[in-house]
């Protein structure tokens, strides 16, 4: 009879995952900025509590979402993921990466195709699930159309100021015309 010696598996080394978390808010007003600084303690917070987790960094942007360009923190966090030095991307919502639909999808393909995830905590998907593109590209688009809709009411308000001749501004000038903290009429070319 032969023997038949068994070699057991060798035990898979428990490695830790390299988490990051990614903030953006809009302006750098009072309540945004609360917001933010809540945000990034947060994160640091949950990632270093963590078992399984190292704590690579948050990286935060005061941004618009309209655009990728001027997001220097996004594109370092992209960069360090690319290099092999993040496994697990945490953020807020889908809105926080970004409000265009397009730019959303290539983020999330370019980081799927590195094995890298990224999850989204307001909307709850992950984006290593190719299953899950629809979700987030449907997301997107919402996110994008709820910018959109913002800005349009935002300039028909204004349209309707113009029309009456009423202009409120923050600066010291418009249109060479010096501007006190008052209400101005155009039209009648007098201070109300």
């Amino acid at each position: 009879m032969k023997n038949v010696r068994i070699i057991p598996a060798k035990p898979k080394e428990n490695k830790k995952l390299r988490v990051a978390a990614y903030c953006r808010v809009s302006t750098f007003g009072p309540e945004q900025l609360r917001s933010l600084e809540i945000q990034i303690n947060a994160y640091k917070k949950m990632i270093k509590g963590h078992p399984n987790w190292l704590f690579t960094g948050v990286f935060y942007d005061i941004e618009s979402g309209l655009r990728r360009s001027g997001r220097k923190s996004l594109d370092k966090l992209l960069r360090k993921a690319t290099k092999g030095k993040i496994d697990y991307i945490l953020t807020k919502s889908i809105s926080r990466i970004s409000r265009d639909t397009l730019e959303i999808l290539k983020i999330t393909i370019f980081l799927r195709e590195r094995g890298i995830n990224m999850h989204f905590e307001n909307e709850k998907p992950d984006s290593i699930e190719a299953d899950k593109e629809f979700e987030i590209t449907l997301r997107g688009m919402l996110a994008q159309d709820e910018s959109r809709n913002t800005n349009e009411n935002i300039q028909w308000g204004i349209q309707r100021k113009f029309e009456k001749g009423e202009i409120y501004t923050k600066y010291k000038n418009f249109m060479a015309i010096p501007v006190l903290t008052v209400k101005w009429s155009l039209c009648r070319n007098r201070q109300r």
